[in-house]
């Protein structure tokens, strides 16, 4: 347990070399789905690499891993643009928003098993909620003109549907993800959030 709690205090220090804030919860989990996944691979116990492998973990490959994908989604934001969206329209995406969040907590078990796809859940809930707090801002300054109501989307809101509604349609299409009631509710989902993902590029 010391070699662990050392070896989350040494990534957030790297970390912070590189320019990456990592909170403690966020490094843990980081390290948590490392050790699960490598000594599953190498058929060792996880206390034993724990003990013996984690602490020549090179954290410095490890952080840089993070830093080039926390770049990537500051450059997405930066590169997208606002968008116009009807009130129906907005509707719509929150709906598939909040498809996705059920999806993720339907799926919560495997979730929980130190998976690949644990990070890609966490990254749905997360764009997703941003997107929602965003979202309530803008629909309270939506304003009427003579095509119907229209919503402002920051650029950032639209960048955090985008991501949620992408991986999630990814998961489910390859069976990593279900609504657990057969794989045509699954295709009718996938139908329905494409459709609603097109609006985005429609404002």
């Amino acid at each position: 347990m010391r070699n662990f709690q050392q070896t989350v205090e040494r990534l957030r220090e790297e970390g912070g070399r590189q320019g990456l804030d990592i909170s403690v919860a966020t490094a843990q989990d980081i390290l948590a789905d490392l050790v699960t996944t490598t000594a599953n691979v190498l058929g060792i116990r996880e206390e034993t690499f724990v003990r013996s492998h984690l602490p020549a973990v090179d954290l410095a490959e490890l952080v840089a891993h993070f830093k080039q994908a926390d770049d990537a989604q500051k450059r997405e934001v930066a590169d997208a643009s606002p968008a116009v969206i009807s009130l129906e329209g907005t509707g719509r995406v929150i709906a598939s928003l909040a498809q996705a969040v059920r999806c993720v907590s339907l799926n919560h078990e495997q979730l929980a098993d130190g998976r690949r796809d644990r990070w890609e859940a966490v990254g749905v809930l997360d764009d997703a909620s941003n997107c929602l707090t965003l979202l309530g801002e803008a629909v309270g300054n939506s304003h009427t003109t003579a095509q119907g109501t229209l919503v402002l989307w920051s650029d950032e809101s639209v960048v955090y549907a985008r991501r949620a509604l992408t991986q999630t349609i990814a998961n489910l299409r390859d069976g990593g993800w279900t609504f657990a009631h057969g794989p045509q509710l699954d295709a009718d989902v996938v139908i329905r959030m494409s459709a609603d993902l097109r609006i985005l590029s429609q404002g």
